[in-house]
């Protein structure tokens, strides 16, 4: 299993503002990421819908969410065109202030320098997909919250979650 492109950031076409952009696999889909707080790798499933909807897979299940709650559960198949499902995060291209700000609510409160990165962001609940050392969660997307930023890769990793 190849998995080189989650050791640096997965870069390529030009700049923005002497910014690197952190561009989704050209005509490839994100397959895994890999937090940028703490390393900690997962797969993700694309789906039908459009490049930028995707199921997060942990434990062989995927990452649903209803309102404040979530679970791990059977991944839910066949879903064809269906905008909004609990196991989908939409995931966003973070590579300036600005598009930090429109996509996370805010501006940071610090000059953190961790662009570019990608938010997977609920398509229902809007919280962004979190990991630290108490595990998977989501919670309300903040651009101060390191444990809110992943690297992309179009390289498969069906791993489980320890």
């Amino acid at each position: 299993m190849n998995l080189d492109s989650l050791n640096s950031t997965y870069m390529g076409g030009g700049a923005v503002s002497g910014v690197g952009l952190n561009k989704f696999p050209e005509n490839e889909y994100i397959r895994s990421i890999k937090n940028k707080a703490n390393s900690q790798v997962f797969s993700v499933i694309p789906s039908e819908l459009d490049k930028e909807t995707y199921s997060i897979y942990a434990n062989d299940q995927c990452l649903w969410a209803y309102n404040d709650e979530y679970y791990l559960k059977p991944c839910a198949k066949n879903l064809g065109n269906t905008f909004v499902h609990p196991q989908f995060f939409e995931a966003k291209k973070i590579i300036t202030n600005a598009n930090e700000k429109r996509y996370m609510g805010k501006k940071p409160v610090s000059n953190h320098g961790q662009y570019p990165y990608t938010a997977f962001i609920h398509k229902t609940t809007q919280n962004c997909l979190s990991y630290d050392n108490d595990g998977l969660y989501l919670a309300k997307c903040d651009p101060d919250n390191a444990y809110q930023k992943w690297e992309i890769s179009p390289d498969k990793n069906m791993c489980l979650l320890e």
